[in-house]
């Protein structure tokens, strides 16, 4: 099987990227509600590092990529330096999300926003991103946008297929009983997942 071609555009995080008024918005966001000025962060599938790039932004934290595509994290590096940050802070890690070469109870915050949809096995998953969370640290994973935006621009940044609900699996997750049964099943023992028009959210904490 031929490998996917990358698209070098959308990995390429500057100002005329799709979702370039998104990230900083939606960073500030995360930012005011976990709380976090730093600690270690990690971002799942983390494609070009705009999450990443906007926290650090806004914080002090470390900051963890991962993404199981290694042209991708080197895309990932060009970007921090092309927004002027030092790459010290920057750490990229070719993995999988069910099986992240991470320490246990090593990460403050998690982030992962857009790649729920292309998971294997999300049971997995969420049993790893809860085994090296730390006490007491938060995870927001899931797919959607800033309540910094208007409800129109959310709209139109959308991809056509999140719309196509059943008729495309990349939706399966947003069914109402499955994330509560993959959480379950995962050992997730405290989360809630929050869904309205800005996006559907999993907040995972993980007790102190």
């Amino acid at each position: 099987m031929p490998e996917a071609v990358i698209d070098k555009d959308f990995y390429r995080y500057g100002p005329d990227h799709r979702f370039a008024r998104m990230y900083p918005l939606l960073a500030r966001q995360i930012v005011e509600d976990a709380g976090i000025r730093n600690g270690t962060c990690l971002d799942i599938g983390t494609g070009g590092a705009p999450m990443l790039i906007e926290l650090a932004k806004l914080t002090d934290c470390s900051m963890i990529g991962l993404d199981a595509v290694a042209e991708i994290l080197d895309m990932a590096r060009e970007n921090v330096l092309r927004h002027g940050l030092p790459m010290e802070r920057f750490r990229f890690v070719e993995a999988d999300v069910a099986a992240m070469p991470l320490t246990d109870n090593s990460i403050d915050v998690v982030i992962s926003r857009g790649s729920i949809p292309f998971w294997t096995d999300h049971v997995a998953a969420f049993r790893e991103i809860y085994r090296v969370m730390a006490p007491g640290s938060l995870g927001f994973v899931g797919c959607g946008f800033s309540r910094y935006q208007s409800l129109d621009e959310i709209r139109a940044m959308r991809p056509k297929w999140s719309a196509e609900g059943e008729k495309d699996t990349r939706n399966d997750w947003k069914k109402p009983s499955f994330l509560p049964r993959v959480l379950a099943q995962a050992g997730v023992t405290t989360s809630t997942v929050h869904a309205d028009d800005y996006g559907v959210w999993v907040e995972l904490r993980k007790p102190a």
